[in-house]
């Protein structure tokens, strides 16, 4: 099982959002959660997933809407799970709080991982090492190129001059945006954290 617990970050701009939480809680609705994001105090939350894939989807979303520090915690919890998500204890929940420590201490990227298990404390640091360079790359993409970037991801058949008719821009723009903006090369390792992730929840 892979567990988030968010918080808001200390640099973290709240001009015009009323609800940080409830605002997470419909960014990620769409990735078909088996539970909806809970709020656990104030405006921290906790998010229970089943697969890595989802786990990765869930926290890239969480960095692009930015301002929180994510912690996931991988491994085993009591089941049955509790009617409410924020009751739910076991090794992902006690991991995720490490990790959530960790997240809030670190400047710059705020993600971090734990594993339930100690023994897999390693794995858990690869994917963390992995995880917060795909979060450094979204953090540093200008508007112009999230722009293309969100048209490619829910357009992946489309070619460049699609994607420059779509979006009203030059072919030139639309290459020059993909190169700058890492998309290429975070997505490549996506499936790389997804194994990883796997692997620590599978032997857990």
């Amino acid at each position: 099982m892979h567990v988030l617990l968010l918080a808001p970050s200390r640099s973290a701009s709240r001009a015009g959002r009323s609800d940080p939480v409830a605002e997470l809680g419909e960014a990620l609705a769409p990735l078909g959660l088996r539970r909806p994001l809970e709020r656990t105090m104030g405006e921290e939350a906790i998010v229970v997933l089943d697969r890595a894939e989802q786990a990765v989807e869930a926290i890239c979303t969480t960095a692009e809407l930015g301002g929180w520090c994510v912690g996931l915690g991988v491994g085993g919890v009591d089941t049955p799970l509790p009617a409410e998500v924020r009751a739910l204890r076991g090794p992902a929940v006690d991991a995720a709080r490490q990790a959530l420590r960790a997240a809030r201490a670190t400047a710059q990227v705020p993600l971090s991982v734990r594993a339930g298990d100690p023994r897999h404390a390693a794995t858990a640091a690869d994917a963390e090492a992995v995880l917060r360079l795909i979060g450094w790359m979204i953090a540093t993409r200008s508007t112009g190129q999230w722009r293309v970037v969100r048209a490619l991801r829910g357009n992946p058949q489309l070619t460049q001059r699609d994607l420059a008719t779509l979006l009203g821009i030059t072919q030139q723009t639309v290459s020059r945006s993909l190169k700058t903006s890492g998309w290429r090369e975070e997505s490549a390792a996506h499936p790389l954290l997804v194994r990883l992730l796997a692997m620590i929840d599978l032997t857990s």
